[in-house]
């Protein structure tokens, strides 16, 4: 019964992570326009930008259809920014792409900090939107991306039923996340808020700072703190890893429920072995293309 509980509820998730788009009006015409009306759009140039941009997630599922898009639409698109987790280096990058004129960027909203650096953009006249993670104190023309208020919902509904399960009335569980932005303080929010009066408590919500490794500390750290800690929700693509990871290492895998974002195909298996209760999956192919 629990495994078939796990395989609908990883189907169900793969439903339930919603598209939504969220847009602000503008004057400024955009040079798309001109790839939808068939003119010649060759000298176009189009920059995704976002730190940590050879993250295992975005090589897998973003770039392929931005890639896509450029060929369909006759246009350039390049991705740039930093491969590490560098925010200083990641505002300069939007900063200098936009010097240049490009026909349109797209960032990856990861810290509140980036609105400046897009602001400038949209003062430049370069078309800006956001992706994945918004900057919606900035003047980006656009957002793309999950309702990320319900992936928190989807993740909390889990834990819940896990809970149940295991006959557990009460329990304690804890989030790993990137901690500023703007989508998982959202998926946060959702989480906490179904979690509200169910006997299930938050005890701390960490910020792994989007990497496997520092994910897999915190989570180590959290098992020595709590060690009644029944449940862990993983926001960004890597924490499910190192959630793993820390569990594994401890003996604790199956004692503490998980719930977790995708990453790679490899990591699906962990649902299958039992180390984590359910993946969400989004329809990140929409993001880029």
């Amino acid at each position: 019964m629990r495994s078939k509980y796990r395989h609908s509820a990883y189907l169900a998730l793969a439903v339930a992570a919603m598209f939504a788009v969220s847009a602000c009006g503008s004057t400024q015409p955009s040079t798309a326009a001109t790839a939808a009306s068939g003119g010649d759009t060759s000298n176009e140039e189009y920059v995704w930008i976002s730190q940590n941009s050879t993250l295992p997630l975005f090589v897998a599922r973003d770039h392929p259809t931005l890639l896509q898009a450029g060929k369909d639409l006759g246009v350039k698109v390049r991705i740039a920014g930093p491969t590490t987790i560098d925010l200083a280096a990641f505002i300069s990058t939007i900063e200098q792409e936009c010097a240049a004129k490009p026909a349109g960027v797209i960032v990856v909203g990861w810290d509140p900090s980036l609105g400046a650096a897009v602001d400038k953009c949209i003062a430049a006249k370069v078309p800006t939107v956001t992706d994945d993670a918004d900057l919606p104190s900035s003047q980006r023309l656009s957002f793309i991306g999950t309702d990320w208020y319900q992936i928190g919902v989807q993740q909390a509904l889990v834990q819940i039923a896990e809970h149940k399960a295991r006959g557990l009335a009460t329990g304690k569980v804890a989030t790993l996340s990137i901690i500023a932005a703007d989508n998982m303080v959202a998926a946060r929010q959702g989480f906490a808020d179904v979690l509200k009066g169910t006997g299930i408590d938050i005890v701390t919500e960490e910020d792994d700072g989007g990497a496997s490794d520092q994910a897999a500390s915190k989570t180590a750290a959290l098992l020595a703190a709590n060690p009644d800690l029944t449940g862990i929700a993983g926001f960004d693509s890597e924490s499910g890893a190192g959630i793993v990871r820390a569990l594994t290492e401890a003996s604790k895998i199956g004692k503490v429920k998980v719930t977790a974002m995708e990453q790679t195909p490899e990591f699906f298996k962990t649902v299958k072995d039992g180390s984590v209760a359910a993946i969400i999956i989004q329809k990140r192919a929409l993001f880029t293309y």
